[in-house]
């Protein structure tokens, strides 16, 4: 695979963007379990949105299964179809990449997060779908194992920010024996200026726009809505294994910061890819807070030669990165 060959040459490899924004974009069903109904109800979606970043010049495209474990599923009535759903996701980015003539220049990373399925309309987990911590762990030695046996070559952990439910993926990833990239969220904290776990209690940018008066509680991503620092996460996880380690699901402004830190506590390949979308709930309608010139002038400003994996989230499309990876032609 191309992407071992320039880890080791230290040369810059490209994750795609904001897979779940775009198959929204694109008409893909959407749900308390964000973008993971999209692999059963609209995979010629999925595909189109896996191509589209290859064609931009992505070194890598990520499987659609941020919110693909039996817990998150269990809100769509679909945790029977677990394995059905994962491995299905992994052979759709497969397809893609053997549409685009690009196999073994292309890898596949399977995406594994701690996200929970969200009440209807609310921006907080669903306590009917949070499971114990024993269960929780078992779902995600699952997930895992099956991305393995669907033919991922990555397992890519994306927004973690606290410590307890990353220790517990980050562990069920490293058991697989694959390659295990992990993506930190952060946010600068808007009451002391510490840099922590994205909180949405807690970050000075706003990410969600909504109403606080409708709201019956406050968002959160996680069952408990703790304010941990981001050097302690690190600290933590550095400590159990990975093999790169970077900031991502997070804004430009709070990035160089939550870059610093990372620096500071890691010496390891390091990655980064930031989002630029923010969501109105009043409106349902995602606001993209960069254009794609400002996107990659944005990411050139923060990338220096320890850097070497950089790509987008949420609000990210395949122009936004096709501009950045030409400006590294």
């Amino acid at each position: 695979m191309i992407f071992k060959e320039k880890l080791k040459t230290k040369n810059k490899i490209f994750l795609d963007g904001g897979n779940g924004s775009e198959i929204e974009k694109l008409g893909g069903d959407m749900s308390p379990a964000f973008a993971a109904l999209a692999t059963k109800t609209s995979p010629e979606i999925v595909i189109r949105v896996h191509e589209n970043f290859i064609e931009a010049g992505c070194d890598i495209i990520t499987a659609n299964t941020f919110a693909t474990n039996r817990h998150v599923l269990s809100s769509l009535k679909c945790d029977n179809e677990t394995v059905k759903f994962l491995s299905e996701s992994v052979g759709l980015a497969k397809k893609a990449i053997k549409n685009s003539n690009k196999e073994n220049k292309v890898a596949v990373a399977g995406s594994l997060s701690n996200f929970f399925a969200l009440k209807e309309n609310e921006f907080v987990p669903n306590p009917k779908f949070v499971p114990s911590y024993s269960q929780e762990e078992k779902n995600y030695i699952e997930a895992a194992n099956i991305l393995k046996d669907s033919g991922a070559d990555i397992l890519l952990l994306e927004m973690l920010l606290d410590i307890d439910h990353s220790k517990m993926l980050l562990n069920a990833a490293l058991k697989t024996g694959l390659p295990v990239w992990v993506g930190l969220s952060c946010c600068i904290n808007k009451f002391d200026n510490t840099v922590i776990g994205r909180n949405f209690r807690a970050e000075k940018e706003k990410s969600l726009i909504y109403d606080e008066s409708k709201y019956k509680e406050q968002p959160s991503f996680l069952p408990e809505d703790k304010i941990i620092l981001l050097e302690d996460i690190i600290q933590t996880l550095t400590n159990i294994g990975g093999d790169v380690y970077g900031i991502m699901h997070t804004w430009f402004q709070d990035s160089s910061q939550g870059l610093r830190v990372l620096k500071e506590n890691w010496n390891g390949p390091i990655m980064f890819y930031p989002e630029i979308h923010k969501f109105d709930t009043s409106t349902h309608k995602a606001i993209i807070t960069s254009t794609e010139e400002e996107f990659a002038n944005s990411c050139i400003d923060l990338i220096d030669d320890s850097i070497q994996i950089i790509g987008g989230c949420c609000g990210v499309t395949h122009n936004h990165l096709k501009n950045l990876v030409e400006r590294f032609s």
